[in-house]
């Protein structure tokens, strides 16, 4: 009888033992578990990081410009549609999916802009004005057109940026921003 009670009372210890590792290993596998998915959600969350806004700048100190950016499909043919105004030193840098002839045209835009279309190095290769509501295609002629930028009608000459000249974004590299945007 008293060997019966050794052996419940030692597998009585030995599952108050079990227990207790038991706990710590299910919570050490917790933690584990939760670290790994906090790192896998932040990583997710990075690649999924917008850029929104991008400040580009030229030579000259009077050359600085904030602009939105837009390369999803539906942003790209919304544009500045159905905006009020934009303010003197901003506007819309579209990045085109690859280098190519681009189209613009004014459908519900109210604002007169000023369209540059540069390559993938930020090179300014044409400049044109549009007029609000214009209907009117606005092609590139060149073919190697992968950033357009849209900025109030005139914002160019004032700033003395002709074609030829560049505009880089300020604190990265055009090769970084289309890494960003995976384009």
């Amino acid at each position: 009888m008293e060997n019966r009670r050794k052996q419940q009372k030692s597998s009585r210890n030995a599952f108050f033992k079990f227990l207790k590792h038991g706990k710590r290993m299910i919570c050490n596998r917790f933690a584990l578990l939760f670290t790994v998915g906090s790192f896998l959600l932040l990583f997710w969350l990075r690649g999924e990081e917008k850029v929104g806004s991008i400040d580009l700048v030229g030579k000259l100190p009077e050359q600085h410009l904030l602009v939105e950016v837009v390369w999803k499909p539906k942003d790209l043919a919304r544009g500045l549609m159905y905006r009020e105004s934009l303010p003197e030193n901003q506007g819309m840098l579209f990045v085109l999916p690859f280098e190519q002839k681009a189209v613009f045209w004014m459908k519900n835009t109210r604002i007169p802009l000023s369209i540059a279309y540069m390559d993938n190095r930020g090179k300014i290769l044409e400049i044109y004005s549009m007029k609000p509501f214009d209907l009117t295609p606005v092609p590139s002629q060149s073919s190697f057109v992968k950033f357009a930028l849209e900025v109030n009608e005139g914002w160019f000459q004032r700033h003395k940026l002709l074609p030829g000249d560049q505009l880089t974004p300020k604190d990265t590299t055009w090769e970084k921003l289309l890494l960003l945007l995976n384009n």
